[in-house]
């Protein structure tokens, strides 16, 4: 709240006003309450503008952000999964403003891996976060892939885990989450075709085959999963861990370890830390996903490279 005074008798109070859009992804199993708890909030805090949206097709959250991002649009908060928030920060990169935006994630998707590393709160927590002004500055990660760039909040999996993220959506009204990625990896465990890679990072090359590396900013990937135990939201480096071969038991033993943030003791298993991570096919297929999202194939020769913008994020934890 600022305050005037005038002639020293008269005192104005200029509230600060915001334009907040609430982005709500309309696969949710929780639509109708989250809806009606967004409507009852927006009444509460109707001295401020704020939009509720409720996304119908894919690639609705990416456009109400993008158009919002023209409109100088002050902060959005994304409710859904880990997608929902990629696909509002980058509609919001690609708009190319120059006014900050403040984002927030009240996730209530499949997997919500960045609620694991930064907390989970309910709707009215991250709406008066975002009123009050009160944010973390953290990494944003991204990837050019054929001239188009691609942002990312939390991770991104390049093998098994990119083709589980994939059939995970498909099949995500036919069973729990939790089963749903369970049976999807046990699946493509046993029958994915592992390519050879080379990984190059700052101090560090890795060579060989691959079944699954994380670039990782989160610690948890894949339904809570702590893939990446070294990662940190902030720093300017991703946590890249390289599982070149598993074993269907092996899985299940890795899932059973992955819950928490300990490292896994196995020789398959490699983990190391870098501002810039350039991974090249040598030979095969590697599927790529950001965010739980799945994005592209790449195949032999082909190259992808994960860098970082540095404090360029301002998220609500």
């Amino acid at each position: 709240m600022f305050h005037l005074f005038l002639f020293g008798q008269i005192e104005i109070h200029l509230a600060l006003l915001m334009n907040i859009l609430i982005v709500i992804n309309g696969l949710s199993d929780r639509l109708a309450s989250i809806e009606a708890s967004a409507a009852t909030l927006a009444s509460k805090y109707s001295e401020h503008s704020i939009d509720v949206r409720v996304t119908k097709s894919a690639g609705d959250s990416f456009r109400y952000a993008y158009v919002a991002a023209t409109h100088k649009v002050d902060a959005i908060l994304a409710c859904g999964g880990d997608g929902t928030l990629n696909e509002v920060v980058n509609g919001v990169f690609n708009a190319n403003t120059k006014n900050k935006v403040l984002f927030a994630h009240y996730p209530c998707g499949n997997a919500n891996d960045l609620a694991r590393t930064i907390g989970f709160h309910d709707l009215k927590y991250y709406l008066e976060k975002i009123i009050s002004g009160e944010y973390m500055s953290i990494d944003c990660a991204f990837i050019d892939r054929n001239g188009k760039e691609r942002r990312f909040v939390n991770g991104s999996t390049a093998g098994i885990g990119a083709l589980v993220c994939k059939d995970v959506s498909t099949l995500r009204r036919s069973l729990p989450s939790s089963l749903n990625y369970l049976v999807n990896t046990l699946a493509w465990v046993m029958r994915y075709k592992r390519p050879f890679v080379k990984i190059e990072m700052d101090d560090e090359v890795y060579e060989g085959e691959m079944m699954l590396a994380v670039i990782g900013k989160g610690h948890f990937m894949g339904n809570g999963l702590g893939f990446a135990p070294q990662a940190s939201l902030t720093g300017g480096d991703f946590g890249v861990t390289v599982i070149s071969r598993a074993s269907v038991w092996q899985m299940i033993s890795f899932r059973s370890k992955l819950n928490g943030k300990d490292k896994l003791d196995r020789h398959e298993v490699n983990y190391y830390k870098s501002k810039k991570v350039k991974i090249t096919v040598l030979s095969g297929q590697m599927p790529i996903e950001t965010d739980g999202e799945f994005l592209d194939i790449l195949y032999e020769k082909e190259t992808i490279v994960f860098e970082l913008d540095k404090d360029s994020l301002c998220l609500v934890t």
